[in-house]
């Protein structure tokens, strides 16, 4: 299965789920009112929802044609007129110099290489607004999935798709431009039964 069909099922086939308290989380250090929001990597929107439905003017962008047609379908049942939803690889989008608040990515910037990991930050930091705030969640070496499937670079495995685990070392070298506030390392606890 390719990354595109992985995700094309993933969205087409997943249950709508709450908001991530990762979202949560960010939404309490946001300071200011009816800001712009871009969500990078938004999957089905479900993130995007909850902070349209905050007041925020969000920007969601995501590859997956599957993902942006659930969150375009939420947005006209919720009628909402504070969301756009654009369906495009975040790779390739042009956006405008300091043309975002806050920019949020919920694990979607550790599926790249290391050269255009360094593309993708440096695209962040050119549209970020110079007060704006950054938030962003990535897959770390402690994670239970590293080390399983093919073995293509440094950190970087490839199991149906391309994961780069980043190292809090690596998370800080991405991160050099920006004005660190907190790097915190958490963990998804999985619940299994037989």
């Amino acid at each position: 299965m390719d990354t595109e069909d992985y995700w094309k099922a993933k969205w087409e086939n997943r249950e709508s789920e709450a908001v991530n308290n990762f979202a949560r989380r960010c939404f309490s250090w946001i300071k200011q009112d009816h800001a712009t929001l871009l969500d990078l990597g938004c999957g089905d929107g479900r993130d995007s929802i909850y902070f349209a439905g905050k007041g925020l003017k969000v920007t969601a962008v995501d590859f997956s044609e599957s993902g942006i047609a659930r969150l375009k379908e939420r947005i006209s049942l919720s009628g909402m007129d504070n969301i756009q939803a654009i369906q495009k690889d975040i790779r390739k989008i042009r956006l405008k110099d300091n043309s975002f608040d806050i920019i949020y990515a919920h694990l979607s910037l550790h599926y790249f290489d290391d050269e255009t990991t360094a593309r993708l930050f440096g695209m962040i930091y050119r549209i970020l607004n110079h007060r704006g705030q950054l938030f962003v969640k990535c897959k770390s070496t402690d994670d239970a999935l590293y080390g399983k499937g093919e073995n293509v670079g440094k950190e970087m495995y490839l199991k149906g798709h391309l994961r780069h685990f980043f190292t809090k070392r690596y998370m800080e070298e991405k991160l050099e431009r920006f004005r660190i506030l907190r790097i915190r390392k958490t963990a998804i606890e999985r619940l299994s039964s037989r």
